[in-house]
């Protein structure tokens, strides 16, 4: 992964649990039945739950240890875990017939990543992007992501759009964009949880992290259609995009 931001989800990993929304269940259908996939930047294993359902095998490649240690293999007895990062994967040449990167493939060093998913990937294999973006058409919703960009900086992030090469890249195929509108069941720690458990957020100091906490306490307190509820729904839009192994 480039940079080391990422590194401090390590001191967020209940707040991710907390505040990290699943994907939506109508994405699966368009996700190809494999007998080995691969999940990069798996952190605690949201994203590899929902791929589970779509290999015989499940490889859940993550690099922060804290995060992986999450990972309920326990349950999910299809799955297996490396700490790893997306740039050394610890898989034979042409096992994978789906890689999915879950809101992660921005943090990636596109170069080396891009190499081992093509050293990976099965002929036709599919590499699977996907991001949950915030829905800011939602009023309160852009007031939060308003607070976490005045934190950003230059932290890799899918907004940034460097990602995009990939639609130049020769060795894969575009062969679908989806977008799916998605809510997330949660209470106002989930909605506090969603910025703490934000990498350049966990980054800053406890003083800076309690005014980031204040700052979206204040926003779910002045925002009417927030008014009364103990129960609330964060909104999302689920971006995937599929590419194929030329």
């Amino acid at each position: 992964m480039s940079g080391t931001a990422f590194q401090s989800y390590a001191s967020k990993v209940d707040a991710y649990i907390t505040g990290r929304p699943g994907y939506p269940t109508a994405m699966l259908s368009e996700l190809p039945d494999v007998a080995f996939a691969i999940d990069v930047g798996a952190g605690t294993g949201i994203s590899t739950e929902f791929l589970s359902l779509k290999a015989q095998k499940v490889l859940a490649v993550e690099p922060v240890e804290r995060m992986a240690k999450r990972i309920p293999v326990d349950r999910l007895t299809n799955v297996e875990v490396a700490i790893a990062s997306a740039e050394t994967i610890p898989a034979p040449d042409g096992s994978a017939g789906l890689i999915m990167c879950a809101t992660a493939f921005h943090w990636f060093d596109y170069t080396l990543a891009t190499a081992e998913f093509f050293r990976l990937l099965t002929p036709d294999g599919v590499l699977a992007l996907v991001w949950n973006v915030r829905d800011c058409r939602v009023s309160w919703v852009a007031k939060f992501d308003a607070v976490m960009d005045s934190y950003a900086g230059d932290t890799p992030r899918q907004s940034a759009g460097k990602w995009r090469q990939i639609f130049d890249d020769g060795r894969f195929e575009r062969v679908a964009s989806r977008t799916y509108s998605f809510v997330k069941p949660t209470s106002r720690t989930g909605i506090v949880d969603r910025a703490l458990s934000t990498s350049f957020i966990a980054a800053l100091s406890a003083s800076d992290q309690e005014i980031v906490r204040q700052r979206i306490q204040n926003i779910i307190d002045s925002e009417p259609s927030l008014a009364g509820l103990t129960q609330f729904t964060f909104p999302y839009v689920t971006e995937l995009y599929l590419f194929r192994k030329r």
